[in-house]
Protein backbone atom coordinates (compact mmCIF):
# COMPACT_ATOMS: atom_id res chain seq x y z
CA UNK A 1 0.00 0.00 0.00
CA UNK A 2 0.94 3.45 -1.04
CA UNK A 3 1.04 6.67 1.04
CA UNK A 4 -1.97 7.87 2.20
CA UNK A 5 -3.32 9.63 5.46
CA UNK A 6 -2.19 12.51 5.23
CA UNK A 7 1.32 13.40 7.22
CA UNK A 8 3.05 10.84 9.96
CA UNK A 9 5.68 12.54 11.95
CA UNK A 10 8.03 15.96 10.74
CA UNK A 11 6.56 16.83 6.95
CA UNK A 12 6.77 13.62 4.99
CA UNK A 13 3.31 11.21 3.97
CA UNK A 14 2.79 8.62 6.37
CA UNK A 15 4.05 5.44 4.07
CA UNK A 16 2.06 2.57 5.18
CA UNK A 17 3.93 -0.06 4.58
CA UNK A 18 2.52 -4.36 4.39
CA UNK A 19 3.59 -5.04 7.81
CA UNK A 20 1.85 -1.78 9.66
CA UNK A 21 -1.06 -2.36 7.25
CA UNK A 22 -0.90 -6.02 8.49
CA UNK A 23 -1.05 -4.92 12.29
CA UNK A 24 -3.66 -2.14 11.70
CA UNK A 25 -6.01 -4.57 10.27
CA UNK A 26 -5.55 -7.26 13.46
CA UNK A 27 -6.00 -4.46 15.97
CA UNK A 28 -9.76 -3.94 14.40
CA UNK A 29 -10.34 -7.44 14.23
CA UNK A 30 -9.49 -7.76 17.76
CA UNK A 31 -11.44 -5.21 18.54
CA UNK A 32 -14.75 -7.05 16.75
CA UNK A 33 -13.63 -9.95 18.88
CA UNK A 34 -13.47 -7.86 21.86
CA UNK A 35 -17.63 -7.12 21.59
CA UNK A 36 -17.24 -3.41 19.83
CA UNK A 37 -21.24 -3.79 17.65
CA UNK A 38 -20.42 -4.29 14.28
CA UNK A 39 -23.80 -3.16 12.99
CA UNK A 40 -22.79 0.77 13.95
CA UNK A 41 -18.78 0.58 13.17
CA UNK A 42 -15.83 1.97 14.67
CA UNK A 43 -16.75 4.89 16.48
CA UNK A 44 -13.72 7.75 16.85
CA UNK A 45 -12.47 6.56 20.19
CA UNK A 46 -11.67 3.25 18.14
CA UNK A 47 -9.91 4.72 15.79
CA UNK A 48 -8.11 6.50 17.64
CA UNK A 49 -7.25 3.40 19.96
CA UNK A 50 -5.62 1.78 16.77
CA UNK A 51 -3.95 4.94 15.55
CA UNK A 52 -2.04 4.92 19.40
CA UNK A 53 -1.44 1.10 19.12
CA UNK A 54 0.08 1.22 15.91
CA UNK A 55 1.69 4.76 16.67
CA UNK A 56 3.85 2.98 19.60
CA UNK A 57 4.30 -0.30 17.84
CA UNK A 58 5.95 1.41 14.66
CA UNK A 59 7.45 4.62 16.85
CA UNK A 60 5.26 6.82 14.80
CA UNK A 61 2.99 9.34 14.79
CA UNK A 62 -0.30 7.96 13.34
CA UNK A 63 -3.90 9.59 14.03
CA UNK A 64 -7.06 8.77 14.00
CA UNK A 65 -7.55 10.13 10.71
CA UNK A 66 -4.69 8.64 8.89
CA UNK A 67 -6.14 4.90 10.11
CA UNK A 68 -9.71 5.80 8.84
CA UNK A 69 -8.14 6.74 5.29
CA UNK A 70 -5.82 3.99 5.52
CA UNK A 71 -8.85 1.45 6.37
CA UNK A 72 -11.20 3.13 3.41
CA UNK A 73 -8.05 1.81 1.31
CA UNK A 74 -8.33 -1.51 2.18
CA UNK A 75 -12.32 -1.48 1.86
CA UNK A 76 -11.88 -0.70 -1.64
CA UNK A 77 -9.73 -3.87 -2.52
CA UNK A 78 -12.22 -5.95 -0.35
CA UNK A 79 -14.81 -4.62 -2.83
CA UNK A 80 -12.52 -5.25 -5.49
CA UNK A 81 -11.60 -8.81 -4.65
CA UNK A 82 -15.09 -9.78 -4.56
CA UNK A 83 -16.39 -8.73 -7.76
CA UNK A 84 -13.16 -10.46 -9.49
CA UNK A 85 -14.37 -14.11 -6.97
CA UNK A 86 -17.39 -13.58 -10.01
CA UNK A 87 -15.13 -13.61 -12.88
CA UNK A 88 -16.50 -16.45 -14.90
CA UNK A 89 -14.00 -19.21 -14.61
CA UNK A 90 -12.62 -18.61 -11.87
CA UNK A 91 -11.42 -20.86 -8.71
CA UNK A 92 -11.39 -19.98 -5.24
CA UNK A 93 -8.81 -21.47 -2.83
CA UNK A 94 -9.95 -21.22 0.76
CA UNK A 95 -6.86 -22.30 2.10
CA UNK A 96 -4.67 -20.32 0.48
CA UNK A 97 -6.84 -17.12 -0.35
CA UNK A 98 -6.25 -17.42 -4.04
CA UNK A 99 -8.50 -16.23 -6.96
CA UNK A 100 -7.45 -18.23 -9.53
CA UNK A 101 -7.14 -18.18 -13.07
CA UNK A 102 -5.75 -20.86 -16.11
CA UNK A 103 -2.85 -19.35 -17.85
CA UNK A 104 -4.97 -18.46 -21.12
CA UNK A 105 -7.66 -16.48 -19.29
CA UNK A 106 -5.40 -14.87 -16.60
CA UNK A 107 -2.80 -13.60 -19.17
CA UNK A 108 -5.61 -12.36 -21.37
CA UNK A 109 -7.52 -10.82 -18.65
CA UNK A 110 -4.11 -9.10 -17.41
CA UNK A 111 -3.73 -7.55 -20.57
CA UNK A 112 -7.01 -5.86 -20.26
CA UNK A 113 -6.50 -5.01 -16.90
CA UNK A 114 -2.93 -4.76 -15.68
CA UNK A 115 -3.76 -3.20 -12.01
CA UNK A 116 -5.77 -6.49 -11.29
CA UNK A 117 -1.99 -8.66 -11.01
CA UNK A 118 -1.49 -8.37 -7.56
CA UNK A 119 -5.17 -10.24 -6.71
CA UNK A 120 -4.91 -13.00 -9.14
CA UNK A 121 -3.40 -16.10 -8.98
CA UNK A 122 -1.38 -15.30 -5.91
CA UNK A 123 -2.55 -15.24 -2.02
CA UNK A 124 -4.35 -12.32 -1.15
CA UNK A 125 -2.51 -10.40 1.39
CA UNK A 126 -4.64 -9.51 4.56
CA UNK A 127 -7.81 -11.83 3.44
CA UNK A 128 -9.17 -13.33 6.75
CA UNK A 129 -8.39 -10.00 8.27
CA UNK A 130 -10.81 -8.19 5.54
CA UNK A 131 -13.46 -10.39 6.04
CA UNK A 132 -13.63 -10.06 9.63
CA UNK A 133 -14.29 -6.74 9.05
CA UNK A 134 -15.48 -6.03 6.19
CA UNK A 135 -17.39 -9.67 5.47
CA UNK A 136 -20.55 -8.60 6.36
CA UNK A 137 -20.39 -5.40 3.67
CA UNK A 138 -20.26 -7.43 0.83
CA UNK A 139 -23.94 -8.69 -0.55
CA UNK A 140 -24.71 -10.57 -3.83
CA UNK A 141 -28.16 -11.10 -5.60
CA UNK A 142 -31.19 -9.94 -3.41
CA UNK A 143 -28.53 -7.92 -0.76
CA UNK A 144 -26.74 -6.17 -4.05
CA UNK A 145 -27.14 -2.41 -4.14
CA UNK A 146 -25.19 0.46 -6.16
CA UNK A 147 -21.88 1.00 -5.45
CA UNK A 148 -22.80 3.76 -3.37
CA UNK A 149 -25.27 2.66 -0.93
CA UNK A 150 -24.15 0.13 1.81
CA UNK A 151 -25.36 -2.93 1.19
CA UNK A 152 -27.80 -4.87 2.86
CA UNK A 153 -29.31 -1.58 3.70
CA UNK A 154 -32.57 -0.20 1.34
CA UNK A 155 -31.12 3.05 -0.50
CA UNK A 156 -34.01 5.01 0.90
CA UNK A 157 -32.00 4.71 4.47
CA UNK A 158 -30.27 8.02 5.15
CA UNK A 159 -27.06 8.56 7.21
CA UNK A 160 -26.77 11.21 10.56
CA UNK A 161 -24.72 13.84 10.02
CA UNK A 162 -22.46 13.44 12.52
CA UNK A 163 -21.56 9.65 10.90
CA UNK A 164 -18.63 8.82 8.63
CA UNK A 165 -19.56 6.38 6.75
CA UNK A 166 -16.88 4.08 4.67
CA UNK A 167 -18.26 4.13 1.35
CA UNK A 168 -20.18 0.96 0.55
CA UNK A 169 -19.41 -1.10 3.86
CA UNK A 170 -22.14 -0.82 6.01
CA UNK A 171 -19.78 0.54 8.70
CA UNK A 172 -20.47 3.84 10.66
CA UNK A 173 -17.53 6.34 11.97
CA UNK A 174 -19.08 8.69 14.74
CA UNK A 175 -16.68 11.70 14.75
CA UNK A 176 -18.46 13.82 16.91
CA UNK A 177 -18.26 11.49 19.92
CA UNK A 178 -22.14 10.67 19.99
CA UNK A 179 -24.65 8.36 19.19
CA UNK A 180 -25.84 7.89 15.34
CA UNK A 181 -29.61 9.16 15.78
CA UNK A 182 -32.61 7.12 15.36
CA UNK A 183 -32.33 7.24 11.47
CA UNK A 184 -28.58 6.08 11.25
CA UNK A 185 -28.94 3.09 13.92
CA UNK A 186 -32.51 2.11 12.60
CA UNK A 187 -30.41 1.56 9.19
CA UNK A 188 -27.93 -0.39 10.77
CA UNK A 189 -30.58 -2.56 11.66
CA UNK A 190 -32.09 -2.60 8.35
CA UNK A 191 -35.27 -0.44 9.46
CA UNK A 192 -36.36 2.78 8.66
CA UNK A 193 -37.75 5.51 10.88
CA UNK A 194 -41.10 6.84 9.64
CA UNK A 195 -43.21 9.49 10.67
CA UNK A 196 -46.05 9.19 12.35
CA UNK A 197 -48.90 11.57 11.82
CA UNK A 198 -48.69 12.27 15.59
CA UNK A 199 -44.94 13.27 15.15
CA UNK A 200 -43.14 10.41 16.77
CA UNK A 201 -40.92 8.36 14.93
CA UNK A 202 -41.74 4.32 14.26
CA UNK A 203 -39.30 1.95 12.84
CA UNK A 204 -40.88 -0.17 9.55
CA UNK A 205 -38.48 -3.09 9.00
CA UNK A 206 -36.86 -3.50 5.71
CA UNK A 207 -36.18 -7.02 6.13
CA UNK A 208 -38.01 -10.45 6.36
CA UNK A 209 -37.56 -12.62 9.15
CA UNK A 210 -35.75 -15.31 6.77
CA UNK A 211 -33.43 -11.94 5.46
CA UNK A 212 -32.47 -10.93 9.64
CA UNK A 213 -31.51 -14.79 9.93
CA UNK A 214 -29.51 -14.41 7.29
CA UNK A 215 -27.54 -11.59 8.20
CA UNK A 216 -27.36 -12.17 11.65
CA UNK A 217 -25.85 -16.05 10.82
CA UNK A 218 -23.88 -13.69 8.65
CA UNK A 219 -22.41 -11.92 11.33
CA UNK A 220 -22.00 -14.73 13.91
CA UNK A 221 -19.77 -16.27 11.39
CA UNK A 222 -17.51 -12.93 10.97
CA UNK A 223 -17.42 -13.20 14.95
CA UNK A 224 -15.91 -16.60 14.67
CA UNK A 225 -13.36 -15.69 12.08
CA UNK A 226 -12.19 -12.96 14.30
CA UNK A 227 -11.63 -14.79 17.06
CA UNK A 228 -9.57 -17.44 15.16
CA UNK A 229 -7.58 -14.76 13.98
CA UNK A 230 -7.51 -13.46 17.67
CA UNK A 231 -6.34 -16.70 19.13
CA UNK A 232 -3.51 -17.12 16.69
CA UNK A 233 -0.53 -15.91 18.14
CA UNK A 234 2.21 -17.82 17.61
CA UNK A 235 3.88 -18.42 13.72
CA UNK A 236 3.48 -21.93 12.12
CA UNK A 237 6.38 -24.33 13.92
CA UNK A 238 7.68 -25.33 10.31
CA UNK A 239 7.79 -21.42 9.33
CA UNK A 240 11.58 -21.52 9.09
CA UNK A 241 12.34 -24.50 7.70
CA UNK A 242 9.67 -23.68 5.09
CA UNK A 243 11.21 -19.74 4.18
CA UNK A 244 14.60 -20.89 4.43
CA UNK A 245 14.80 -24.27 1.99
CA UNK A 246 13.06 -22.38 -0.57
CA UNK A 247 15.19 -22.89 -3.73
CA UNK A 248 15.88 -19.68 -5.85
CA UNK A 249 16.59 -16.64 -3.22
CA UNK A 250 19.53 -15.26 -1.35
CA UNK A 251 19.36 -15.93 2.24
CA UNK A 252 18.90 -12.53 3.14
CA UNK A 253 16.03 -12.23 0.59
CA UNK A 254 14.27 -14.88 2.84
CA UNK A 255 14.95 -13.39 5.91
CA UNK A 256 12.85 -10.51 4.84
CA UNK A 257 10.34 -12.92 3.87
CA UNK A 258 10.37 -14.65 7.82
CA UNK A 259 10.54 -11.36 9.49
CA UNK A 260 7.87 -10.40 8.04
CA UNK A 261 5.69 -13.70 8.90
CA UNK A 262 6.59 -13.81 12.61
CA UNK A 263 5.43 -10.25 12.42
CA UNK A 264 2.89 -10.21 15.23
CA UNK A 265 -0.02 -9.38 12.70
CA UNK A 266 0.97 -12.24 10.30
CA UNK A 267 1.27 -15.19 12.13
CA UNK A 268 -1.94 -16.39 11.02
CA UNK A 269 -0.75 -16.26 7.57
CA UNK A 270 2.25 -18.06 8.48
CA UNK A 271 0.00 -21.41 8.40
CA UNK A 272 -1.60 -20.77 5.41
CA UNK A 273 2.64 -20.35 3.77
CA UNK A 274 3.50 -23.24 5.30
CA UNK A 275 0.98 -25.61 3.81
CA UNK A 276 1.44 -24.22 0.12
CA UNK A 277 2.80 -26.29 -2.00
CA UNK A 278 6.72 -25.24 -3.52
CA UNK A 279 5.44 -23.40 -6.62
CA UNK A 280 2.68 -21.32 -5.03
CA UNK A 281 5.41 -20.71 -2.27
CA UNK A 282 7.47 -19.33 -4.64
CA UNK A 283 5.50 -16.76 -6.45
CA UNK A 284 4.13 -15.76 -3.50
CA UNK A 285 7.50 -15.06 -2.24
CA UNK A 286 8.19 -13.29 -5.30
CA UNK A 287 5.14 -10.74 -5.14
CA UNK A 288 5.75 -9.74 -1.70
CA UNK A 289 9.23 -9.28 -1.79
CA UNK A 290 8.75 -6.64 -4.11
CA UNK A 291 6.34 -5.42 -1.88
CA UNK A 292 8.62 -5.38 1.35
CA UNK A 293 11.70 -3.96 -0.57
CA UNK A 294 9.48 -0.41 -1.72
CA UNK A 295 7.69 -0.62 1.20
CA UNK A 296 10.92 -0.10 3.64
CA UNK A 297 9.94 3.64 5.48
CA UNK A 298 12.54 6.44 4.97
CA UNK A 299 13.69 8.83 7.14
CA UNK A 300 10.78 7.30 9.58
CA UNK A 301 7.95 7.59 8.19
Amino acid sequence: MGADGGHGGGNHPLCWTSPMSGFMLRRFVELIASGVKTDKGFKEVHLNQVAKNCSDHFGLAITGTQVYNHLRKWRARWVKISKLRDISGSLWDDTNYVISLEEEHYLGHIKDHPKDVEYLNVPLENYVQMLAIFGTGIATGRYAMTSNEALGVASMVGTSPSVVNIEGSGFEFVVDGNEPDSSATAAAHGEAAVAHSTGKRKRASLMSEEEVLVMTNMSEAVREVANAIKSTTEAHPELYDAVMELPGFSEDDLLIILDYLNESANRARSHSFVQMAETRRTRWVIHHLSKLKDDVPKGGV
